[in-house]
């Protein structure tokens, strides 16, 4: 990562609130955006995996970004996440998060022909830019194979580089492997190399990583930001590994959403959007218990 780069730190990855009728309730984004910010994370990041981009269309995501603007957000503090497989919609949501004046887009490789190759891959990416105008706006892609299928190895990132060239000035790596991620920070100097889990956080900026984009900044950002300052004890680092484990072992977003629906006293947070079921009640309070166990790892 170059020193002077401002795209570092931990992004929020924020979780959506949803209205009755599975629209955003762009008040109640926009005030978690306000609150990550407040906690200490340098960006926020709405609708990608943590944000359930995917069962929204493109409709709502634009809507809900040029809302967020109007209402005052700082959207150069804000990185949306791209997460079609339609070329005509990333285009869309390009050329609107560059408009509204965003930091980067953070832009998931199409995810449905799988054996495009690395070649069909970096197609995508340069008729992307090319179709939205070339407006110059910066670029994190976003490595998530578990569901996007297509991993950005080495190899594959260099093809995208080699069409886009500097446009590209970050991955967001979601795999949670430490070797890999280890790999690309060393491959890519010049760009900033986040982690999605805050369990190896540490290990990822001491290398030369940027930061965290993460769903676990949702419950925990002071924490997660405490993470990446550094200057943390074995327990601190062992109590955020235990919280990730018991969230992700127990469905993930649904259990981020209950979890800052009881921190802000509002059910919006809590609504997924279907084929996601919400959590329960009972399963919440079993949750609850064991991120309680967590703390004693301090």
């Amino acid at each position: 990562m170059l020193e002077n780069s401002d795209l570092k730190g931990v992004v929020g990855a924020a979780i959506t609130p949803f209205t009755e009728d599975y629209e955003v309730d762009i008040e109640q984004l926009k005030r978690h955006c306000d609150a990550l910010l407040e906690a200490g994370c340098a960006y926020t990041s709405v609708f990608g995996t943590t944000g359930e981009g995917p069962s929204l269309s493109v409709r709502q995501k634009l809507e809900a970004l040029r809302k967020l603007a109007d209402m005052g957000a700082d959207m150069s503090r804000q990185i949306p996440g791209v997460m079609t497989s339609s070329l005509d919609d990333a285009v869309s949501m390009y050329v609107e998060a560059h408009k509204l004046g965003c930091r980067a887009a953070l832009i998931i490789p199409p995810f449905y022909y799988r054996s495009a190759g690395v070649e069909g891959v970096a197609d995508y990416y340069e008729a992307l830019v090319k179709k939205a105008g070339n407006p110059g706006l910066d670029i994190v892609l976003y490595n998530f194979p578990h569901f996007s299928g297509i991993p950005f190895s080495v190899e594959q990132v260099k093809a995208v580089q080699k069409r886009i060239g500097s446009l590209v000035v970050g991955i967001k790596d979601s795999t949670g492997d430490l070797p890999g991620g280890l790999e690309l920070i060393k491959a890519f100097p010049e760009l900033s190399i986040f982690t999605g889990s805050d369990a190896i956080l540490r290990d990822m900026v001491e290398a030369g990583g940027a930061g965290m984009i993460g769903g676990m900044t949702n419950p925990f950002a002071k924490d997660c930001v405490q993470l990446y300052l550094g200057g943390v004890s074995e327990g601190f680092v062992k109590r955020a590994t235990m919280r990730i484990e018991t969230v992700d072992g127990n469905g993930g977003l649904n259990v981020l959403k209950a979890l800052m629906a009881k921190v802000y006293g509002n059910p919006a947070f809590a609504r997924t959007m279907p084929p996601m079921e919400p959590l329960s009640s009972d399963k919440l309070a079993a949750i609850e218990a064991a991120l309680a166990e967590a703390e004693k790892a301090l």
